[in-house]
Order: C-alpha cells, then sequence, then structure tokens
C-alpha cells in the first residue's frame, strides 16, 4: 500500500469516469475505457483503484465531500462499505434539505423565486453527475437509489409548499406540477444538457447565462 500526496491523475479519471458511466452505463464501461479516456494505462490505474466498484465508491465519495479529490491517500483505493456509503449520502441529504428547506418553508418574504432557481442550480452543480449516474444505473445500488427518490420527492413536496404561501406568485391549478417542471427544468439545463444529451461534447453555452434565461421565463410565468 503506498501513501501518495495529491495525486493530479484523480480529477481525470474523476471526469473520464462520471461522463462514461452516465453515457455508456456501468456495467457497459471497462477499465480500460476509463484509463484511455483519462490519458492513462490501465496498469496505472489499477495502481490507483483495486476495482471499478472502488472507483464508482471514489467518484460518489468525492461527490459528497470535495476535498475527497485533493486530499492523500492510500493506493491502490478500495471499496467502501454499502452501510458506509449509505450513510454518508443520507448524512449529506439530510445537511443540505435541511438548509434548503429553512428557506423554502420559513415564509420568508425575501427569498425570492429567483433565489430558489439560483439554489437549484447550485446544487445540481455539485450533486448533478452523482444523480444521474444513479439514474442512468439504476441496479447498481438499491438503497443509493431510494435515498435518491426519497431526496427528490422531498425537493417537489417543499417546493410546492413554498409556491402555495407565496403572495407574490399567481397560483396555479396544482403546484405540485409546477414544483416538478421547476426541478425539472433546472436539472434539464445545468445537468443533463452538461452531461447527457446527443450534443454534449458541443456544449459550451455559459452556464450563468442559461441561469438568467431560466429565471427570466419562470419568474415573468410566475408573476401576478
Amino acid at each position: 500500500m503506498i501513501r501518495l500526496a495529491t495525486d493530479n491523475r484523480l480529477v481525470k479519471i474523476f471526469e473520464s469516469a462520471c461522463m462514461l458511466f452516465i453515457n455508456s452505463g456501468y456495467p457497459e464501461t471497462k477499465m480500460k475505457d476509463i484509463a484511455q479516456s483519462a490519458g492513462i494505462s490501465v496498469g496505472s490505474l489499477y495502481d490507483l483503484f483495486d476495482s471499478k466498484k472502488s472507483l464508482l465508491d471514489f467518484i460518489f465519495i468525492s461527490t459528497l465531500d470535495k476535498d475527497n479529490l485533493t486530499i492523500s491517500h492510500d493506493f491502490p483505493i478500495h471499496e467502501v462499505s454499502s452501510s458506509s456509503l449509505a450513510s454518508k449520502t443520507k448524512s449529506t441529504y439530510e445537511i443540505y434539505t435541511k438548509s434548503f428547506d429553512s428557506k423554502l418553508l420559513s415564509n420568508d418574504k425575501s427569498y425570492s423565486l429567483k433565489s430558489l432557481i439560483l439554489d437549484l442550480f447550485d446544487i445540481f452543480e455539485i450533486y448533478g453527475r452523482y444523480f444521474l449516474i444513479l439514474e442512468k444505473n439504476p441496479t447498481i445500488d438499491i438503497t443509493l437509489i431510494k435515498l435518491y427518490e426519497k431526496y427528490r420527492k422531498t425537493l417537489y413536496k417543499n417546493i410546492s409548499i413554498y409556491l402555495d404561501n407565496n403572495n407574490s406568485l399567481r397560483k396555479t391549478s396544482d403546484s405540485h406540477y409546477d414544483s416538478m417542471m421547476i426541478v425539472d427544468l433546472v436539472f434539464w439545463w445545468s445537468t443533463h444538457k452538461k452531461y447527457d444529451s446527443f450534443e454534449n461534447s458541443k456544449n459550451k453555452y455559459n452556464m450563468d447565462t442559461m441561469s438568467k434565461t431560466i429565471i427570466d421565463a419562470l419568474t415573468n410565468g410566475y408573476a401576478k
């Protein structure tokens, strides 16, 4: 077991593996595919990760804790127990859910629809690829899938409550449908469009401009 300082190859491997697990699928992706995409040899990849599952676990943990990409590691990196990964995922969801829900459910008049949309962009910028890997590979870890489904349902529900309680917005026939539309619209443009649309290799659009475009459309659409 070798302990090394930050290895810059980890970032390239992270990016390459995420893209392949999303677009080709986890079962279909081979370690040689990841190595080729990351520009390293297969042997070097196995020096860093002892299996494809350990690489998948590394991606999930590094998404939940961004410092994991830059700290020193014992190589090769091994798999993480399912219970440990589920526990870390659950606690991270709870932290971000509590923070976001406190804004959605507080009836704070200063928390605007624009602020809500920007918060969604921030959330999906951090966790979007994690979510996409789960969506594209629904059998890789049933516990993680269930946690994600619960997180998504809670997000829909609490945004629906926010819409119902916000007197500065026009009322619609079913706020739950509006909530799903808002979340899914932001998720599409912040995540799907970047990582798994048919033209993703050509997507060089400016995220700030895209968020402003969506904010304009939604705030005008829900204005009284």
